[in-house]
Order: C-alpha cells, then sequence, then structure tokens
C-alpha cells in the first residue's frame, strides 16, 4: 500500500476513534464523574484547556489559540516533510508519523470546536486514585505510541544500519 494511503487511513481512524470515544464521555459521563473500572483503572471526565498534562492551563485564550493554531501547522508541515523524504518501505515511521497525525487533528478538533480537549483515561497507582497519572484521551495515547515507535526506530532498528558503516 502506498504510504499516503497508510497515512490517511491510520490518521482516519484514529481521529474517528478519538471523536466517538470523547462523544461518548460527553454525552454519558457526568464532568468531574469518575467510574472505577479496575483497581488501577477509572474512566474519569475532565476538560483540559491547556496543552498535554494541563501545561499551559492558565495562558489567556488570546495567546492560547493562536499558539494552539501554530503548533498544529507546524506538525502537520513536519510531518509531511518527514513523509515525503521516507521510503515506501519504512513501515515503523509511516505509523508512527500517522499516529502522531491523527492525534493531534484529534486533539485539535476539541480544542478548536469546544475550547478544551476532552480527557477521561485515568491510570492510577492500584488502590489508591489520589497517585495517578494525569487523565487523557485516544488521541494523546496515539502521539505517545507514535513518538515511543519512532524512538524504537531510530536507537534499535535503524542500529544495525549505523553499526554496518562504521566497520
Amino acid at each position: 500500500m502506498n504510504k499516503y494511503r497508510v497515512v490517511a487511513c491510520v490518521s482516519v481512524f484514529i481521529i474517528l476513534a478519538d471523536q466517538i470515544t470523547k462523544w461518548l464521555i460527553r454525552t454519558n459521563v457526568a464532568l468531574y464523574e469518575r467510574i472505577p473500572l479496575l483497581s488501577f483503572f477509572d474512566i474519569t471526565h475532565l476538560r483540559n484547556r491547556g496543552a498535554a498534562f494541563g501545561i499551559l492551563n492558565d495562558l489567556p485564550d488570546t495567546f492560547k489559540m493562536p499558539l494552539f493554531v501554530l503548533v498544529l501547522i507546524v506538525a502537520v508541515v513536519v510531518i509531511c516533510v518527514f513523509l515525503k523524504n521516507l521510503d515506501d518501505h519504512n513501515r515503523v515511521l509511516i505509523y508512527s508519523l500517522s499516529l502522531i497525525l491523527g492525534g493531534a487533528v484529534g486533539n485539535s478538533i476539541d480544542r478548536f470546536r469546544l475550547g478544551y480537549v476532552t480527557d477521561f483515561l485515568d491510570f492510577h497507582w492500584f488502590g489508591d486514585p489520589n497517585y495517578h497519572w494525569p487523565p487523557f484521551n485516544v488521541a494523546d495515547s496515539a502521539i505517545t505510541i507514535g513518538v515511543i515507535l519512532i524512538l524504537f526506530d531510530t536507537f534499535f532498528l535503524n542500529k544495525s544500519k549505523y553499526s554496518s558503516t562504521d566497520n
């Protein structure tokens, strides 16, 4: 399959999964409501008006929104440039960039449409919800997995390419 088709399919899948899960949370779980599912995992409906982990929460909207638009534009341009220069056979990086693009667009849809991002996946230390990772969503997960895959590709999969040229 052509790399651009892969990017389109994966990104659209992430965007749809992200938007559907956020819609389900907004329509079925009251704001700040916590639904315990496992001893280390809850569904908790939160609104994040900032960036990842609430960074920039206190920044005025007059600065925040233009900054988010700029970050989205830069991210899309950088991803497109990387994709253009990638060989069709470099699947790990193609999927990684697709996940990041889908996640960035998914969160941006919320941010521009609602003024906040819906977060709901809440992992915490077994039995104690006071010690938890900041809640996140499907888009955040896709971005994180994409970045981890890029790091894995860079440090492990491509390592053999670099070490074989050193000999």
